[in-house]
């Protein structure tokens, strides 16, 4: 499985995993750390995959550069 693809299917998972916190945390507030972890973790995965995005579009601006001179 390639970075993006890891990046992207980690995300999902994070995403679930926070939606079913947030049923236990109406629930009962003791789940409350868990949901706050994973908010960040959903955050810090969504910072990952926006780096991989904005270095792919680098990394394609410069090949294209390179080739038409």
């Amino acid at each position: 499985m390639n970075a993006p693809a890891t990046i992207t299917s980690n995300l999902l998972r994070l995403h679930r995993a926070r939606d079913k916190v947030a049923r236990l945390v109406v629930a009962d507030a003791v789940y409350a750390p868990i949901f706050q972890r994973l908010e960040a973790e959903i955050a810090e995965a969504e910072a990952a995959e926006d780096v991989v995005a904005r270095a792919r579009a680098v990394a394609q601006k410069a090949s294209g550069a390179r080739i038409s001179r």
